[in-house]
């Protein structure tokens, strides 16, 4: 990283304090790359989960002079922390660690070495000339940014950046909780950053993807040993990368330096690479006679960021597009960027233009700067115009379009051959882009998510959406049948057969369970479970699905009465509901806030058969067997502190039903589907379609802002299907479809089948199943 310099309103000042030291004309020769051992099994086991950086961050454990990183396996989620021990006992302590079956990566821990941005002042907001851009393909870049596409984030793993730059307005996404830097440190990743993502407004400069949004994943912290201070977990740049990757990054700017490679790190970018993340980092400033970087222990010395197999290197060109001096030149160079030219006198000469931490007093401010940690931003933001066009495009993808498009001209590089200086040749995001679209990648794998649940003779089996199927332990077989729910997103299961509480994960079918006198299961926007306890009055319990740690509990001292029959039967947004059991049509729901406010929506009634509440947690659709729905408005019903409820007319359709399905679209569209056997259709005189042993009936019902639609819209026959009671459809057109099995008598059985898409050919999931539970989409 190259120290800045400020760019005034019209004359340029310049302030170099940077360590200057002469190293030999030979390079040092470069060490072998170093293997470093990671359980490579544990990070298959990780899912990417914005919930994951919400984790309490563990203080440094242990004591002594000697700092470890170590990454976990927590749940779905890679948690970093940091043992302290004594020099001497440092490798024993390391190779202990690494044989417990949840670390994923121990090591001695390695800093980043801090930038070395220092002085600025302001500039004005007139447009200024922008040669290395120009020469990438200047303003025909905006246009390569598809106007349907995709939200992509690229995080930035440097110093920090400065959110409230006009140019950089509304770009920043999310900022990493971490201590932060003094502006003289945030100068180098907003700098960064301008590169990348400046707006393109007229005014000032304008970056290469300007629709890209930014993670502001600073690394470096001030105080203590290279900013490692108290409570604060892992130095180096592992953790910063784990973070991005929960928080959606689909492409890491690496314009940080660690010197040393370290098993957490690889871990880091292997599970970047698992989950699509593109990783583009600097080469380093070590190149040439002279090296401006302390860091630096000789000419052209490999820098850990960008010695992974899987990691763009970029190096720099001057403005001559030669190799810049300062550019390492190793292993590590994949291809290179325009990154400024400094003269022999360490004047700029073509330094690059950017954005650097603002000066209110004359906004829009902006540096000049030299190095590849500047050229660096230029490919990750090519890579991020890649992913807005081909969201389905695999790092390895993105990476061979970048490389076998670069432009070799005069660089006496044939195609497909590699050197230590240019790489594979220069950046050229204009051809990238026409390669990758006439190459386009085939799609990515979905990950797995959980349609469906049956109980079968007592046992409990999950139904992915691959038609895979999963067993539950630990829930009890015989007694009262286990209550189920699942998460928004269907990465997460939950069952309890009121003595134990069981979790599953989809993604790494891990199982977690506690014993807990529960009684009803939901989960709330956090993904958090929740369920009811009675012991000393009715309260509902959270616990962390990852451990299936308790974690809290909201207390409900106004809600008495039935006590011992206390379920919980949903959850609304934050909201919990209950049922309370008074008798077979004595039933009463009821909403619970997190305050322990408690209102009662429905005070008497058939038991509740499901219970389910709308994406924003305003409604909620309570059924019954062979009785009305009933829609509830939250809202409305804290506001008066009465219940809002509305019933729909008693159609004969309901009372035909055996069982009934709702779900929300949204917040405001509302499915309900229900299914009757042939013996109840008989029974009730109900409709029949000749030829099919089954009854179906499906509708559907808009909750229009404050006000509920009175008519539900039925579906003409050849149309209806089971995704309106909640069975769901794949991407690729398959459905998962619930029949009631004939002869239908009570206690009804149910099947689950697989349709294949077009309607040809079926496959039979669950059969003779007692209860079937489909998740709301």
């Amino acid at each position: 990283m190259i120290g800045a310099t400020a760019l005034g309103v019209v004359i340029i000042v310049v302030a170099v304090t940077a360590v200057v030291w002469v190293v030999g004309d030979q390079p040092t020769a470069q060490p072998d790359r170093v293997e470093h051992p990671v359980n490579s099994e544990l990070i298959k086991q990780a899912r990417p989960d914005p919930a994951c950086t919400k984790l309490p961050r563990a203080k440094p454990s242990g004591s002594g002079d000697g700092r470890l990183s170590v990454i976990r396996l927590r749940g779905h989620c890679l948690v970093p922390e940091t043992v302290l021990v004594a020099d001497a006992d440092a490798a024993a302590k390391v190779d202990e660690l690494r044989k417990q079956p949840d670390v994923v990566a121990a090591d001695r821990a390695q800093a980043a070495a801090p930038p070395d941005f220092k002085d600025y002042e302001g500039g004005d907001g007139k447009q200024f000339e922008e040669p290395a851009r120009d020469s990438l393909g200047g303003d025909r870049l905006l246009g390569l940014w598809p106007e349907d596409g995709p939200d992509v984030r690229v995080a930035m793993i440097d110093s920090g950046v400065d959110a409230t730059h006009p140019e950089l307005a509304g770009r920043v996404v999310a900022t990493r909780d971490t201590v932060l830097g003094t502006d003289h440190s945030r100068d180098h990743g907003t700098f960064s950053a301008g590169i990348m993502a400046a707006a393109a407004d007229g005014q000032g400069i304008t970056g290469i993807s300007p629709k890209v949004q930014l993670l502001d994943a600073q690394y470096w912290r001030d105080g203590g040993d290279w900013g490692v201070t108290e409570g604060v977990n892992q130095p180096g740049i592992a953790d910063e990368i784990i973070w991005s990757v929960d928080t959606g990054a689909r492409v890491l700017s690496v314009s940080a330096t660690q010197v040393e490679g370290t098993s957490t790190l690889t871990a880091a970018y292997e599970y970047a690479e698992l989950n699509g993340v593109v990783a583009v980092a600097a080469v380093g400033n070590c190149g040439g006679r002279t090296s401006r970087d302390e860091y630096c222990r000789g000419r052209d010395d490999v820098m850990a960021q960008a010695d992974q197999p899987t990691v763009l290197g970029v190096g720099a060109t001057a403005d001559d597009t030669k190799k810049a001096d300062y550019s390492s030149a190793n292993r590590t160079v994949q291809l290179v960027a325009p990154g400024g030219n400094l003269g022999e006198a360490w004047w700029p000469d073509h330094p690059l233009r950017s954005t650097c931490v603002n000066d209110p007093g004359r906004p829009r401010t902006l540096c000049t700067g030299t190095g590849t940690s500047f050229a660096e931003p230029q490919v990750a933001a090519a890579a991020a115009i890649l992913v807005a066009r081909h969201p389905a495009a695999a790092p390895a993808d993105i990476r061979n379009a970048l490389i076998v498009s670069t432009n070799r001209d005069d660089l006496d590089l044939e195609p497909g051959q590699r050197d230590d200086k240019y790489g594979y040749g220069r950046l050229d995001i204009l051809a990238a882009v026409k390669y990758l679209d006439d190459h386009p990648p085939k799609p990515r794998p979905e990950p797995p998510v959980i349609r469906a649940a049956a109980r079968i003779g007592g046992k409990v089996e999950l139904i992915l959406d691959s038609a895979k199927l999963v067993d539950v332990q630990q829930v009890a077989q015989g007694g009262a049948p286990p209550s189920f729910a699942f998460s928004a997103d269907g990465a997460w299961f939950a069952a309890t057969d009121g003595k134990r509480l069981t979790v599953v994960d989809a993604y790494t079918g891990r199982q977690q369970s506690t014993e807990c006198a529960c009684s009803g299961v939901a989960f709330n926007p956090k993904n958090l479970v929740l369920t009811a306890q009675t012991r000393g009055g009715v309260k509902i319990a959270q616990f962390d699905p990852m451990t299936a740690d308790w974690t809290g509990t909201t207390y409900a001292p106004k809600v008495s009465g039935g006590l011992d029959g206390a379920k919980l039967v949903g959850a609304a947004g934050d909201v919990a509901l209950l049922t309370l059991s008074q008798g077979e049509y004595a039933n009463r729901l009821i909403a619970v806030w997190p305050d322990s406010t408690a209102i009662t929506l429905d005070d008497g009634g058939l038991p509740f058969e499901e219970v389910v509440g709308s994406a924003k947690g305003r409604y909620v659709v309570a059924t019954s067997p062979q009785s009305c729905p009933r829609v509830f408005d939250l809202e409305k019903s804290r506001s008066t502190g009465e219940p809002w409820v509305w019933q729909f007319w008693p159609y004969d359709d309901f009372f035909c039903a055996t069982t009934m399905l709702a779900h929300f679209e949204g917040d405001t569209n509302l499915q309900l589907g229900w299914l009757s056997g042939s013996t109840t259709a008989q029974k009730y005189g109900c409709p029949k379609p000749a030829g099919d042993q089954q009854l179906a009936v499906t509708g559907r019902l808009e909750i229009r802002p404050f006000q509920p639609s009175r008519e539900p819209a039925d579906l003409p026959w050849k149309d209806l299907d089971c995704t309106a009671s909640g069975v769901w459809s794949s991407d690729s057109g398959d459905q998962l479809r619930v029949r009631v099995e004939p002869p239908s008598f009570e206690p009804y059985k149910y099947t689950i089948v697989r349709k294949k898409a077009g309607g040809d050919g079926e496959q039979k999931l669950a059969e003779h199943a007692e209860d079937v539970v489909v998740r709301p989409r």
